[in-house]
């Protein structure tokens, strides 16, 4: 699912809710990755098991504006995301709208199953939270 095989070991430790190695690594891996859109959705993952939902929530949106921002990747050198991770990052978004018991956005999340449909849902979500971007 990752390109990076450091940023599988992470994700193996977040799913066993390893939460202090996982933390450990990740604060490793900050100064190298800060911007990187898989880092971030790692991020996520740790912040969502630390029950920082809403800052889960902004490292997620922000990891998709990565994603969808082909200059910026390209002027930092970084790859999107896969497909497959892409789809975990809106599994992500709608269990943690649905943990803020927001159903709308959460069913939104949920019903993007396609490209275009996420490519919208995305859209919305900056419509939404327009402080979440780069200077």
């Amino acid at each position: 699912m990752f390109n990076i095989k450091k940023f599988e070991q992470v994700y193996e430790l977040l799913q066993k809710e390893n939460v202090n190695e996982s933390k450990k690594i990740l604060l490793q891996l900050r100064d190298e990755y800060t911007l990187h859109p898989d880092y971030l959705f790692l991020m996520a993952e740790q912040l969502l098991l630390e029950n920082r939902v809403y800052q889960a929530i902004d490292a997620i949106h922000s990891s998709l504006l990565i994603d969808y921002d082909d200059d910026f990747l390209n002027k930092n050198k970084l790859n999107k995301s896969t497909k497959e991770l892409i789809q975990s990052k809106f599994k992500l978004l709608h269990n943690l709208f649905k943990i803020i018991k927001n159903d709308e956005l959460a069913k939104n999340a949920e019903m993007a199953d396609t490209d275009d449909k996420k490519y919208l849902f995305f859209k919305k979500l900056q419509d939404l939270m327009p402080g979440v971007g780069f200077k």
